[in-house]
């Protein structure tokens, strides 16, 4: 006699999948600081640095876009500090982390100007230290 997979059988294996694939924590500033992983320092950068990478090269920018660059730029000083503060990784390492947060500094100012060609470059400079990093650490 065969017996037939119950619906809850089959659907098990769905219910582990999707699990699995569930999004990370959605993290604040204030998160920042009392971070114990790098993983997460790293996720919070991610979270407002991707969808603002995303934008490199537009000849023009909303304001809200410019809004968005500054509040990148403050969260980068702050996984930028905190990854130097608790998980550095030695010189080369803590020279990533300077060097973009020099990058947020400059995103940071030419939003508040509303420089496109400034702030497009900015974002490119801290894309590229972030893969250079990367490469490098990851």
């Amino acid at each position: 006699m065969l017996v037939r997979p119950t619906k809850a059988l089959l659907l098990c294996p769905l219910l582990l999948l999707a699990g699995s694939c569930a999004p990370k924590i959605v993290y604040s500033d204030a998160d920042v600081p009392k971070m114990a992983e790098l993983d997460d320092v790293m996720w919070a950068q991610a979270q407002v640095m991707d969808p603002q990478f995303k934008k490199i090269g537009r000849a023009t920018y909303t304001d809200e876009d410019y809004a968005a660059f500054i509040a990148a730029g403050a969260r980068l000083k702050l996984t930028t500090a905190r990854a130097k503060e608790t998980f550095s990784k030695g010189p080369e390492f803590n020279a990533f982390a300077d060097q973009l947060a020099a990058n947020a500094g400059e995103l940071a100012d030419a939003a508040t100007a509303k420089d496109a060609v400034k702030s497009s470059a900015a974002l490119a400079s801290a894309k590229a230290t972030c893969k250079a990093c990367h490469a490098k650490f990851k």
